[in-house]
């Protein structure tokens, strides 16, 4: 009978529960069954409670769920080689580019608006006397400057690109490239205006020998002609279609992110802005040049990018397809966008020529009004040598 009970101890109740609580109870009622006998196996019974067992026994049904090597192994991520993170990948904006979805070729633009603002980022921060290393990190910040603020700053967490890293290697790649082969480039495109302005003015005159104009009326035109040709050519356009499509589609994702973080309408467009303008805005203070989105010394920039997010917001609300969504906020802002570069169109500013309007800043004087004031300080000094 005592056997009985230490077999029926041993191979019942000890797999249940395994604590010093329940061994030392086992321990008790063995010692008052079978006396030393049971008490070597209460030894015993310790020592199978404190150990992984793998007897039959033991992986009885009445144990806990599987608590073995191997099953540990398999609920343990393998970190070592378990698969990056893919990225954001849905309907609105697919995760590698393709051509029979809205959001694969959404994916496209984004890269192609990638890799132009890396290049403007670094011609401009090569123009500004930057090296080769500030000229890269220049395109880099450009690329992906307004993408960090937006995650950083409005939607508090980590930046895109530490997930999608093709973005930090595109916008390197682009800007050393950029740096070394854009001189060759404006060479090329100075070349290319002269062989352009003399091909129209030999088409000039062949017109004005069959035609009644005046000399003077022929050098006015083709004074407008050439100075039109120096102003903007080819290049530029594909630089300016570029730039547009990479503003509206940074625009577009900006508010994507906004809305998949839970942001209101408001909050959604700003960052949409702010992806499209704000790495040009770092990349302007870090050249020390005036900020381009808040000076007219150039056509609008960031309303466009505000009014293609508002549009996406807006067509998102209505229930309008994710392509509907994407292709009217584009065409919006591109189309706003070479509205303004076509007609020059600028934002309202103060006349700082003038004075009495308000204006803080000291203007250096002119000769001539250093000349007035001479004047008018020696007449006051007269004045005062007369009374």
């Amino acid at each position: 009978m005592n056997h009985s009970v230490s077999v029926y101890i041993h191979s019942v109740l000890v797999p249940r529960r395994c604590n010093q609580q329940n061994i030392y109870t086992l321990r008790h009622l063995s010692s008052s069954s079978s006396g030393n006998r049971v008490g070597g196996s209460g030894k015993r019974l310790t020592k199978s409670c404190t150990s992984t067992s793998s007897s039959p026994s033991a992986l009885s049904s009445n144990t806990p769920p599987s608590t073995s090597k191997s099953s540990l192994q398999r609920a343990q991520p393998n970190l070592l080689n378990s698969s990056p993170s893919l990225g954001r990948d849905d309907a609105s904006l697919a995760r590698y580019p393709n051509l029979y979805s809205a959001g694969g070729i959404l994916r496209g633009l984004d890269y192609a608006g990638t890799a132009t603002f890396a290049l403007t980022g670094s011609v401009t921060a090569a123009q500004s006397g930057l090296d080769v290393f500030g000229c890269t990190m220049a395109g880099v910040i450009t690329a992906v400057g307004g993408g960090t603020i937006r995650d950083a700053i409005f939607l508090n967490r980590k930046p895109f690109w530490t997930e999608e890293t093709e973005y930090i290697y595109l916008g390197l790649f682009t800007g050393i490239v950029t740096f070394f082969a854009w001189p060759s480039v404006l060479e090329w495109q100075k070349e290319h205006k002269k062989e352009t302005i003399n091909k129209k003015r030999r088409i000039q005159e062949e017109q004005n020998k069959q035609s009644t104009i005046s000399l003077n009326e022929q050098q006015q035109e083709q004074t407008d002609t050439d100075e039109e040709d120096d102003c903007y050519d080819e290049l530029d356009g594909a630089l300016d279609t570029l730039d547009a499509i990479g503003l509206s589609t940074f625009a577009i994702i900006g508010a994507q992110n906004g809305v998949r973080a839970g942001m209101p309408m408001l909050v959604s467009a700003i960052c949409g802005m702010a992806t499209s303008t704000f790495g040009g805005l770092t990349r302007d203070v870090l050249c020390g040049r005036p900020i381009r989105i808040v000076h007219s010394n150039a056509e609008v920039y960031a309303p466009p990018a505000l009014v293609g997010a508002t549009i996406y917001l807006a067509a998102k609300r209505w229930g309008a397809s994710p392509a509907m969504r994407i292709w009217s906020s584009m065409g919006m802002c591109m189309g706003s966008r070479f509205i303004a570069i076509k007609n020059d169109v600028k934002l309202h500013t103060w006349d700082t020529t003038q004075d009495n309007l308000g204006i803080t800043v000291r203007k250096r004087p002119t000769v001539k009004n250093q000349n007035s004031s001479s004047t008018g300080a020696s007449n006051s000094a007269r004045c005062g040598q007369r009374r």
